[in-house]
């Protein structure tokens, strides 16, 4: 037996990539990459191959055919071997080639950053590193960036983030739930790194932002508040505020002033600064009407309307009264007037009145005027067993539905702002013989005698309490007159301008129906009647 050590025999020697034979491997994936040639046509092959003689005088690659073909494309022809005996079996061949690949571990980042480094320090520019490695020079800088920075370098290590995620984390080192928010992200979501990183920016500069508006407001003397609720009514903005002689309160001319305080936000839009009175009555302010006009004493001409609001309010109401009464003795006459058919069709085609609202409602009123009893779930609705036991009288259920539908819809808000259909409607009561009031025949367009308007009994300078001594609303009456939209069960809705608190989104402009929104003209009117 042969017992001569054959690492002894082992030869070092340059071969011709272009020569050599390759022989089987384990590697069915040859496919060489650009920067992998690049680097052999830089610097040539660095690492000898593993090869054993052949009987022409050429060699068999054991181990480095990539190595050899990238030499071919890069024209680096000239290639070291390690030469070693011939005689393992094909078994022992793969064996050692599984281990060449399998224990080959590839540098990791933070190793070859360093190395990066070191080059740099040896005075290589990144272009030069870059070329050197084969790696781009956005990369290479980057690695220098993190080589750079403990905190960067420290992601890399233990975090095992992409070098551009390290540089980001370690930008916010001294904010460490962000930096764990984003390092999470890096590791679970990558897709979503930059968006996550560029929020954290702009929630970082907006901090920054709103520090600094608060230096600068406190330099000034200023005294900052928490952003006030809608509901408070003690703190205004200045929007909502004038002098007691109108003037409007502006930054211009109230910063500063007494019971000024600022406060700040983060909006949808970005910081928002506003600026508020606190006690705003303490210091003789006025608060704007809903309409953002100013509260001022009324003229002679607006006193007036209002004691016609306030009389002809209170003259509908009695007259509803009257009407339905009236009504429900028309419709318990036999036959349907003139013209009944004609204005049930106009009802049902056009939907006048609100015809919807009414069968939502399961025809309550027209129950009412009916004197049938309310409708209940169990049972055949009222009106349509009223048909069928009386078919004669299915034309006047079909009108008292019809008439209800209008009388439902009516209110204060009728006589003021008088409609298409509310006029045909009190024309055709006309006709069957009801009387209209003068109320009432508003909505036709036709006006009282100025003389049937009282002249005393709803005066805002003598209703309601005694002389207060001034022809102004009080603060807390003004509150009211600016809540003139109120809804029928009395619940008064807060008016926008009463809203310091500015919302993301924009509120809705006020949605109840104009009954609603006059059920309680009389009692506001009343009570602005009260402070002058």
């Amino acid at each position: 037996m042969n017992t001569t050590d054959t690492t002894q025999a082992v030869q070092l020697q340059m071969v011709d990539a272009r020569e050599v034979l390759i022989d089987a491997n384990i590697r069915t994936n040859t496919k060489i990459d650009r920067p992998f040639v690049a680097s052999i046509k830089r610097h040539g092959v660095i690492i000898p191959v593993l090869a054993h003689p052949a009987e022409d005088g050429r060699v068999w690659i054991e181990d480095g055919q990539r190595r050899i073909l990238a030499a071919v494309e890069a024209e680096r022809h000239e290639v070291p071997a390690y030469i070693v005996p011939e005689g393992d079996t094909e078994a022992m061949r793969i064996v050692r080639q599984l281990i060449a690949n399998e224990h080959r571990a590839e540098l990791d980042e933070s190793e070859r950053v360093a190395a990066w480094r070191q080059l740099e320090l040896d005075g290589m520019s990144v272009t030069a590193i870059a070329r050197a490695v084969g790696e781009k020079p956005k990369r290479v800088k980057a690695g220098l960036a993190v080589a750079a920075s403990e905190a960067a370098t420290k992601e890399v290590t233990e975090h095992q983030v992409t070098l551009d995620q390290a540089l980001v984390i370690a930008e916010f080192e001294d904010d460490p739930d962000t930096a764990e928010r984003l390092r999470d992200t890096a590791q679970h979501s990558p897709s979503q790194f930059e968006h996550q990183a560029q929020r954290a920016r702009d929630m970082r500069e907006e901090r920054a932002a709103i520090e600094e508006l608060i230096a600068h407001y406190t330099e000034q003397g200023y005294q900052q508040i928490d952003w006030p609720h809608w509901e408070d009514r003690t703190t205004l903005p200045f929007r909502d505020l004038t002098q007691k002689d109108g003037t409007a309160i502006t930054e211009e001319n109230y910063l500063g002033g007494d019971g000024h305080r600022y406060a700040i936000r983060e909006a949808w839009n970005g910081i928002e600064v506003g600026h508020f009175v606190t006690d705003w009555r303490k210091w003789g302010l006025k608060k704007r009407k809903a309409d953002g006009s100013v509260n001022m004493p009324w003229t002679e001409e607006q006193k007036q309307e209002r004691r016609t609001l306030i009389a002809n309010n209170k003259a509908w109401k009695s007259a509803e009264t009257v009407r339905r009464e009236w009504l429900r003795t028309f419709l318990s006459r036999k036959a349907t007037p003139k013209g009944a058919q004609q204005f049930i069709a106009a009802s049902v085609i056009d939907g006048r009145g609100r015809l919807t609202s009414s069968i939502g409602e399961h025809h309550r009123l027209a129950l009412d005027l009916l004197g049938l009893p309310d409708y209940s779930w169990s049972k055949t609705h009222p009106i349509l067993a009223h048909t069928q036991k009386q078919p004669g009288r299915t034309m006047t259920a079909l009108l008292a539905v019809t008439i209800a539908a209008h009388e439902e819809a009516t209110g204060t808000h009728t006589w003021r702002n008088p409609s298409e259909d509310m006029a045909d409607y009190f024309t055709a009561l006309a006709e069957w013989g009801y009387s209209l009031s003068d109320v009432e025949n508003l909505v036709l367009g036709i006006e009282p005698p100025v003389e049937d308007t009282p002249e005393h009994a709803d005066d805002p300078e003598t209703a309601g309490t005694e002389d207060t001594g001034t022809e102004e609303a009080s603060d807390d009456e003004a509150d009211t007159d600016a809540d003139a939209d109120a809804d029928p069960e009395g619940e008064v809705e807060e008016p926008a301008q009463a809203e310091p608190e500015a919302q993301d989104e924009e509120p809705s402009e006020n949605e109840d129906t104009a009954e609603a929104q006059d059920a309680d003209c009389e009692a506001e009117a009343e009570a602005e009647a009260v402070t002058v």
